[in-house]
């Protein structure tokens, strides 16, 4: 049952304190075979160190074994749940408009401490150090949680159930109709005994137990199979006296046999009956569709007290969802269970689980298994369905019946079939008489279906899949996989979740290389699950290889997860237009010998034509050879630098995402699933992916700046005009910059000196500027990054100053207004003449420029100037502290609404650097493993990059080097 669980408390530390005894056992002094002396295993009983403690001569044996207290021993799962007076329900469970405690995606494991209501209950005294203390257990050994719900969660004795359960955990995307898997992954003895109890009018045989007018409970002790391993999960064993008032577990402490140690290796104690203990949830289920809170005991559609012994770590039971987020929950931890639980519990004892919590679509549950009219459970031995009902003749006929249409839907089985293989191999178990509502589950064996019976099928549909990537049948395709959240698609660029991802991704890829199959491996699962290996063969040379995992439902096999590793490419087009080995030598030696550069498709490189991202206007260009490097290429060449080739860019660099050109996106290799940012892309994933130290760009709105921060770079845009534009293709010449990328501060300082060897090395103290109003819409991880830096800069004694300038809110329409017109001016007349050559987002901002109302630019152009030196005023000689970016890399499928909002926020950022023409250095922030990369930017006076770049070193030194 459930109710309020865990407040924080410190409990003791488990092994700070020897073995003590309430005062109700002071009588009862701890004492140890002096077998046990001379080991580290006897030195460890003896100084309390494992916490467990065996009693003198007719005293019972309390049981060996760790204690997990809340938050401490083992904790395998990142998500944790103790347990307490906020996180529990006691005597019943959730139900729809319960919050939840937690929200998980699919796929995520949590671990649950749960707690057993045998030693809570108000028959028992309602005071579990009491109840346990009468047993030989110390005030240190019994749980503090356990405690604690004992004395604060709420529960009515008169019609609330006994069992303790978590309160609800939500699993996001979880919808009615859906069905939730809740595998137990892991179950930890929380104590080294349990206790099993019979009451008056409940059990097998009510009117014959308890014989006499009080209710029992048996103390059952744990006592590990191997005395050296003492783990919480190690093989043990519990056991029953076979007389009230028998000796303790090895008879006679006072004689022990010779070398005697605590432990079970034969599984048998004199005078006892020990048993093996198989942990497991009694209760595992999700919230009814009801508003009041339903009892504990009599188990359900929606789960709750199933009491089935075969769901022990590595099994799963399936539940349908009742309301949004499923609100699932656990409890009722058993050590131990014979199916029927005939006396009412069995061996009841506090678990710490971890279990994982998989969603099932709604349209995939139905392919699997049909309508569910009860749980069912799967191992790796059966498929298990469950029958309930008011009586066993009504739970049997329910098993059946729920066994005939599993067998249906499974495996395709007639009826009348499936009816005589129930009879002849399956086995149907009670799973207990003692819960009002009863259960019976039956074991259909996995093995008896096993076979190669859907192979043809199961290829054929492979063969179609194949021939419809060939013909970028795209509705085919999208047919191919299953519907719903559960599709998977990953590859290079990172996983796609659901059909309508990978459906939006197939709409916008344009088809893929052709391609044969040259094997196919197939290894079962089960007859309605395979897996599937192809090697294939591009027609261009090259070999790759796909791993899917194939359903079988009502509408044939379908893809429910598929890995692409497609062939390694000589040349990855979306990154490099041509490159050689090197397209062109270094001209002299110098500061960056030895160093490789990827140069963007707009700066001249001698011999080779400029393409601009653009297919057919490089087509055009086929007899405009460059006669000569452009300068700034020339300058790194001439100290020893060599061009590996020239990278893609976004559309005449009219881009900040990345995406447009007829290869994009390139895989970002820091964030694979996300853009790369551009339009500098092409160079930048090229630094980012190792294959080049250093890449040759230019910046106009952002451009270098915006793919540093998307892949953890150091990029920079230089003064305007500090670094010669000569060879350089323009887009709008009034903030057009020349700059770099590098994976390193130091690198990047080496092409600085390079490329401007009679820039000031000489680095200042200036005071810093922040601009709250440029920081709305910004993402938290770089919000709070950025105080970071604000924080780590005014420790170091530097001024911090808030400055909010006049008239800073103008800077992004001016410079859209300006850009827009210069942008028209350099290639309006080629994009009218050329329509559908471009990207329709490229070819929607060169309409939009080309429809500018010629009054809104004249205004625009005198604003400019004007506009440029009323900030640069502001301004002086102070540095500007910003986010590059709001947030970390869009998704490759995130949407045009998605991608213009984003935009937006960026250029916010970006432009006041562009307009001002002061230099701007983006740098990385460190970040966990596996976090998105997000970067910030200075903003300095004129020529003030070492500056910069010195400043950008102290903040995080962590990043201040080449990333592997």
């Amino acid at each position: 049952m459930t109710s309020p669980a865990l407040a924080p408390s410190s409990p003791e530390p488990a092994a700070a304190s020897p073995v003590s005894l309430p005062e109700s056992a002071a009588a009862l002094p701890v004492s140890l075979p002096e077998t046990l002396g001379a080991g580290t295993l006897g030195e460890s009983l003896r100084n309390g160190s494992l916490e467990f403690g065996r009693l003198d001569p007719g005293a019972p044996e309390i049981g060996i074994g760790p204690i997990l207290q809340r938050s401490t021993g083992p904790i395998r799962a990142a998500h944790y749940v103790p347990a307490g007076d906020d996180t529990v329900l006691w005597g019943r469970l959730p139900a729809a408009g319960d919050v939840p405690i937690l929200s998980v995606d699919s796929g995520t494991e949590v671990t649950i401490d749960t707690v057993s209501h045998e030693g809570l209950l108000d028959d028992q005294g309602g005071d579990p150090v009491a109840f346990f203390g009468a047993h030989g257990v110390p005030r240190n050994r019994v749980l503090d949680d356990a405690v604690e719900i004992a004395g604060s969660v709420p529960r009515d004795a008169g019609i609330d159930g006994p069992h303790v359960v978590s309160r609800p955990i939500e699993v996001r995307g979880a919808r009615p109709g859906d069905v939730l898997g809740i595998t137990l992954v892991e179950a930890l003895r929380r104590v080294p005994y349990g206790v099993i109890s019979n009451r008056h009018g409940r059990g097998a045989l009510p009117d014959r137990f308890p014989e006499g007018p009080e209710n029992v409970s048996v103390f059952s002790p744990v006592l590990p199979n191997d005395p050296t391993d003492l783990a919480a999960d190690a093989p043990a064993h519990g056991s029953v006296p076979l007389r009230t008032g028998a000796p303790g577990l090895r008879g006679d402490p006072q004689t022990p046999p010779s070398g005697a140690q605590p432990g079970l290796g034969d599984g048998v104690a004199p005078g006892r009956a020990t048993f093996p203990l198989r942990p497991f949830l009694g209760i595992m289920g999700v919230a009814v569709a009801e508003a009041e809170r339903p009892h504990s005991v009599p188990p359900g559609i929606h789960g709750g007290n199933i009491d089935v012994s075969l769901l022990v770590p590595g099994t799963t039971i399936y539940l349908p969802v009742q309301v949004a987020g499923a609100l699932a929950y656990v409890g009722d931890p058993h050590f131990a269970q014979g199916d029927g639980e005939v006396s009412l519990t069995a061996l009841e004892a506090s678990l710490r689980v971890t279990v994982r919590f998989d969603l099932v679509s709604a349209s995939e549950a139905a392919a699997r298994w049909g309508t569910l009219s009860a749980p069912l459970i799967e191992t790796s031995e059966f498929l298990v369905p469950c029958g309930l009902g008011d009586t066993l003749d009504e739970a049997m006929r329910a098993c059946v019946g729920a066994s005939v249409a599993l067998l249906g839907t499974r495996f395709d089985m007639e009826s009348h079939l499936a009816y005589a293989y129930l009879s002849a191999a399956t086995d149907f178990r009670i799973s207990q008489v003692v819960d009002r509502v009863v259960g019976v589950h039956a074991t259909i064996r996995r093995s008896d279906f096993e076979g190669d019976q859907n192979l043809g099928a199961l290829i054929a549909a492979s063969e179609s899949y194949e021939s419809a990537l060939a013909a970028d049948d795209t509705a085919a395709l999208d047919a191919a996989f299953i519907e719903g959240p559960g599709a998977l698609r990953a590859d290079a660029h990172g996983v796609l979740r659901g059909s309508e991802a990978i459906s939006r991704f197939r709409g916008r890829r344009g088809g893929t290389a052709r391609r044969e199959v040259v094997t196919r491996d197939v290894r079962w699962i089960d007859p309605h699950n395979a897996l599937m290996v192809i090697e294939t063969r591009t027609l261009s040379g090259g070999r790759g290889l796909n791993t899917q995992h194939w359903t079988l439902g009502p509408g044939g096999w379908r893809i429910a997860l598929a890995q692409v590793a497609a062939p390694a490419a000589a040349i990855d087009p979306a990154v490099w237009r041509i490159v050689g080995t090197p397209l062109v030598p270094a001209s002299a030696a110098g500061l960056l010998a030895g160093e490789r550069i990827a140069v963007k498709d707009l700066v001249a490189v001698a011999g080779q034509r400029i393409g601009a991202g653009v297919p057919a206007y490089l087509a055009e260009a086929e007899n405009e050879i460059e006669p000569a490097h452009a300068p700034a290429l020339a300058a790194l060449l001439e100290a020893g630098a060599e061009v590996t080739g020239i990278a893609q860019t976004d559309e005449f660099a009219y881009g900040l995402t990345g995406t447009s050109g007829p290869h994009a996106p390139a895989a970002n290799p820091a964030a694979p699933g996300h853009l790369p940012g551009g339009s500098t892309s092409g160079p930048a994933v090229a630094v980012a992916s190792g294959q080049v130290g250093i890449g040759l760009g230019t910046d106009t709105a952002g451009s270098i700046r915006v793919p540093a921060a998307y892949q953890g770079l150091w990029g920079l845009r230089t003064t305007h005009g500090l670094v010669s534009r000569a060879g350089v293709l323009p887009l709008a010449p009034s903030f057009d910059s020349v700059g770099w990328l590098t994976r390193s501060p130091e690198l990047l300082r080496r092409v600085m000196e390079a490329s401007v060897p009679g820039l000031s090395v000489e680095a200042s103290e200036p005071e810093i500027v922040c601009l709250p109003d440029l920081l709305p819409g910004i993402d938290p991880d770089v919000l709070s990054a950025y105080h970071a830096a604000l924080a780590r800069l005014e420790a170091q004694g530097l001024t911090i100053t808030e400055l909010a300038p006049a008239h800073l809110a103008e800077v992004p329409e001016v410079f859209r207004v300006v850009q827009a017109g210069e942008a028209h001016a350099a290639h309006g007349k080629w994009v009218a003449a050329h329509p559908g050559a471009l990207d329709p987002a490229v070819a929607e901002r060169f309409r939009a420029a080309a429809n500018l109302d010629p009054a809104v630019l004249a205004a625009a152009m005198v604003r400019l100037p004007e506009l440029r030196a009323h900030l640069n005023a502001a301004l002086g000689e102070r540095v500007v502290l910003l986010p590059t970016t709001p947030g970390p890399a869009p998704r490759v499928d995130a949407d045009a609404a998605e991608l213009n909002r984003v935009r937006a926020h960026t250029l916010r950022l970006t432009t006041l650097a562009s307009l001002t023409g002061r230099p701007a250095l983006a740098f990385p922030v460190p970040r966990a493993p596996g976090a998105l990369p997000i970067g910030l930017s200075l903003i300095g006076p004129p020529g003030s990059e070492h500056t910069l770049l010195a400043l950008a070193e102290t903040l995080f030194p962590s990043t201040v080097r080449e990333i592997s």
